[in-house]
């Protein structure tokens, strides 16, 4: 065989080599991710993102106060904590794509009826739906359909599939320009046909690894066989598992991290209009730069997951969301909250695919979605807190933010130690070894 002395032509073929199988075709475990990714951009992300958009709108058009429609927007995370542990049930026994399927759908009619919102109850079940269909068709989802196929590569993996979150982000800009153009329920309309349009055909790719599948797990390829091959596995039962010292850290952790983190979503777009006095269509390209940045955080800490300690790495990506938090506290200028933005992005994508990582590994796949779901019903509980202090406080400083995000940046600081103490349980891990 000819020798490679370019090393550039080296660092490819290792690229290429890293997607193939043994037999030479792309690992189909990569196509599971791709597929996810592309769900998640589509019917989550767009939601996700898109209504940080409509919060001014909206707050102005019915004249609600930032307190009811902060409320609104994080009862999203709340109701979605309080699903996702029937989501997990429902993917440990029935799989992906059905469970995916009726989250698509319930997105669509959830974003519909938010387009028609004039009273609160009416406000009030659209979110609701949204939370269920959000949960139902994203990450979560994803995550479980990901962590069969991978085993030494999963956070890499998670990574990649949680990119489809992160592109998501050119919604939020493309939401403000159809605000502008055709008004935020026609926008919202039109974004119920997109949900559907797109994520139906693309769910049929999202599913589990079969048993006995003919590639190996990972998609070893002849160069990694025996670098591989001394991954262990273990499968920890649901209850032994969420009674470990081990899941209630990061569960807390969690719930800190979500605090901070729904809070910054549903806030910056206001915060920016608002507060520093940008046209609505530059602060809604905020977001879009928070989103593009949460990339660097999400490929960083997937490599850095599958090589270094999980908590540690997980204590690292909050630093970087915490000094975007203060940036915002001490921004009187639009340009210093960019700024802001990007260093916030870089540490809520950073911690985006470890947190599901470190389940699995921990714990093992046997009971990954209720494990996944337990986790995110207790740390959305810091979401639903964190929007809504954050709207309270606005509201009782006369429509600064200031005091809020110093709060917000304090209570995520809290947050470090607790992950450095949620170690791997050794002696569950040593018990249920397969």
């Amino acid at each position: 065989m000819r020798k490679i002395r370019n090393p550039r032509s080296l660092y490819h073929l290792r690229v290429v080599e890293f997607f193939l199988a043994p037999d030479g075709k792309l690992y189909e475990g990569w196509k599971t991710v791709l597929a996810s990714a592309a769900v998640v951009f589509f019917a989550v992300s767009s939601v996700v993102y898109g209504l940080g958009v409509i919060f001014e709108p909206l707050r102005n058009e019915l004249g609600w106060s930032t307190l009811v429609v902060s409320i609104g927007f994080s009862l999203r995370s709340e109701v979605g904590g309080v699903a996702a542990p029937f989501v997990g049930a429902a993917l440990d026994r029935y799989g992906v794509l059905p469970v995916v399927r009726l989250g698509i759908g319930t997105s669509a009619v959830g974003v519909l009826l938010l387009s028609y919102a004039h009273s609160h109850w009416v406000f009030f079940t659209a979110v609701t739906l949204l939370a269920v269909g959000t949960t139902a068709a994203g990450g979560q989802v994803g995550h479980f359909a990901t962590a069969s196929w991978f085993r030494a590569r999963r956070a890499r993996a998670m990574s990649l599939m949680t990119l489809g979150g992160a592109l998501g982000g050119v919604f939020s800009f493309l939401m403000a320009l159809g605000v502008e153009a055709a008004g935020w329920r026609n926008t919202l309309r039109g974004l119920a046909l997109v949900i559907l349009l797109f994520g139906i055909p693309l769910s049929r790719r999202v599913r589990s690894r079969p048993e006995g599948h003919h590639q190996p797990i990972d998609g070893i390829s002849v160069y990694d066989t025996k670098r591989k091959a001394d991954k262990r596995e273990w499968n920890i039962p649901y209850r032994r598992a969420i009674k470990s010292s081990s899941f209630k850290y990061l569960v807390c952790w969690n719930l800190f991290i979500d605090f901070g983190r729904l809070a910054y979503l549903t806030h910056l777009v206001a915060f920016i209009d608002r507060d520093l006095g940008a046209a609505p269509i530059m602060a809604g390209l905020s977001l879009t730069v928070s989103t593009g940045s949460s990339l660097i955080g999400r490929l960083a800490a997937g490599h850095f997951a599958d090589r270094c300690a999980m908590n540690v790495v997980s204590a690292f990506t909050t630093i970087p969301f915490v000094a975007g938090v203060v940036i915002l506290a001490l921004a009187v200028d639009p340009w210093h909250a960019y700024v802001g933005s990007v260093f916030g992005g870089i540490g809520f994508g950073a911690s985006i695919p470890v947190r599901p990582a470190m389940y699995v590994d921990y714990f093992g796949m046997q009971a990954f979605g209720r494990i996944m779901g337990a986790g995110r019903f207790v740390s959305t509980t810091g979401g639903f807190l964190g929007a809504t202090m954050l709207g309270l406080t606005v509201d009782l400083n006369d429509g600064s933010y200031s005091v809020g995000w110093w709060i917000v940046a304090a209570l995520v600081v809290i947050s470090i130690p607790l992950i450095l103490m949620a170690k791997p349980p050794l002696e569950l891990q040593k018990e249920f070894e397969k």
